[in-house]
C-alpha cells in the first residue's frame, strides 16, 4: 500500500502516520493501493466541505474514496492541523493524539464508516479509542 503524506509540518510524525493508516485498514479487513494524507488551511478546507458537502462548515477532516466498491481502497484524507489543534484544546487532549484521532476518523470513513447519527458516531469514536489504545498512545 502506498502512503503518502502531501504538505506537512513538523507536528506531522511520517512513519506514525503510515503505521496509522496501515493498523486501521487492515484491522478493518480492507487493502488499499493508495492513501494520500494531505494537510489544508482551514479555509481551504472550509471550501471542500462547502463544494462537496453543501455546509459551509470548519472541519478537521474530510476522506473522499476514489475506487469502485469491490476494488482495493484507493483515498485521499484532507486534513487541518489549525482545526485539529483546536479540537485538543476543547477536548483537553494533547495535539498529537488528536491528530491521530482524526487521522483514523478519515482512514474509517474510506473502510465505509458513517457519522450522521449519533450511534454511528458512537461507533466510530470506540473505533478510534480502539485504535488509538493498540498504537499506545491513549489520552497523552
Amino acid at each position: 500500500m502506498k502512503i503518502e503524506i502531501i504538505n506537512p509540518d513538523s507536528q506531522v510524525d511520517a512513519v506514525l502516520f503510515k503505521q496509522t493508516v496501515i493498523q486501521v485498514i487492515e484491522g478493518e479487513n480492507k487493502t488499499a493501493d493508495y492513501v494520500n494524507v494531505v494537510f489544508m488551511g482551514n479555509d481551504e478546507l472550509r471550501t471542500l466541505k462547502h463544494e462537496y458537502f453543501g455546509l459551509d462548515v470548519y472541519t478537521d477532516v474530510i476522506a473522499f474514496n476514489l475506487n469502485e466498491p469491490d476494488e482495493p481502497l484507493e483515498g485521499e484524507i484532507y486534513l487541518s492541523l489549525e482545526q485539529i489543534n483546536l479540537n485538543a484544546a476543547h477536548y483537553k487532549t494533547t495535539p498529537g493524539v488528536e491528530l491521530i484521532r482524526v487521522l483514523i476518523h478519515g482512514c474509517l470513513h474510506l473502510c465505509g464508516y458513517e457519522d450522521g447519527t449519533s450511534q454511528m458516531k458512537n461507533q466510530m469514536t470506540a473505533l478510534e479509542d480502539k485504535y488509538l489504545s493498540q498504537l499506545a498512545m491513549g489520552d497523552s
